[in-house]
């Protein structure tokens, strides 16, 4: 268990520092905190939606001015809220789906990967668009406001969903199998309890016999 903890804490970790890779790339910054979502507990889901959100804000002082980073600079909140909001949303759909769904095969983990990922990115999508528009619709950088840029986040949030329902699923996949093991444990743990109920079945048919060869 606590091996199982630690590889976790360590996963977690990684995926809060890729947070200041993907932040810069488009359509997929969202998705450590995805993959968070589909490998790790609800805790450690959030704290890396946490961080992302963190790292948006870090990000707008440096990059280009737009709309985006002044209202992120003038209400840090917007950043940090929907990302956990987010990320435990998506959590909550993959969780779900793996509870309902019969039978729990690796197709069915895909799926529930995939929807789990387009979940939280149209969540957050739909969170930062629309407190952008409640909180600062008048912001404006150059000639264009916020009310006039709001279209061309949708546009990308649209794109981001269809990347985050694509690349989520194997990547999340294979961390679970071969960062956290999952996937291996219980092929061994049942092969050991079979090969204890074939040694305790060979051990009861012996016992007979020997107590058979004694009165003979």
């Amino acid at each position: 268990m606590n091996k199982i903890n630690t590889r976790a804490i360590t996963l977690a970790a990684t995926l809060t520092a890729l947070c200041f890779v993907t932040g810069m790339l488009p359509y997929v910054f969202f998705l450590p905190v995805m993959v968070a979502a589909t490998t790790l507990s609800l805790g450690m889901t959030a704290f890396v939606g946490l961080a992302f959100g963190a790292v948006s804000i870090m990000y707008c002082f440096v990059m280009p001015a737009s709309p985006v980073a002044y209202a992120f600079i003038e209400a840090p909140y917007i950043a940090i809220f929907p990302r956990i909001l987010a990320a435990v949303g998506a959590f909550a759909v993959y969780r779900l789906i793996l509870k309902l769904a019969k039978p729990k095969k690796r197709a069915t983990r895909a799926v529930a990967v995939g929807a789990a990922a387009a979940t939280g990115s149209v969540l957050n999508t739909a969170f930062v668009v629309g407190l952008f528009l409640l909180v600062v619709p008048s912001m404006q950088v150059g000639e264009v406001t916020m009310l006039a840029y709001a279209p061309i986040m949708l546009v990308s949030g649209a794109i981001e969903l269809a990347c985050m329902a694509v690349i989520t699923p194997p990547v999340s996949m294979t961390l679970d199998k071969f960062v956290l093991n999952r996937a291996k444990k219980r092929p061994i743990a049942s092969v050991a309890v079979q090969a204890s109920a074939q040694t305790n079945g060979a051990d009861a048919a012996a016992q007979p016999e020997a107590q058979t060869d004694e009165k003979d």
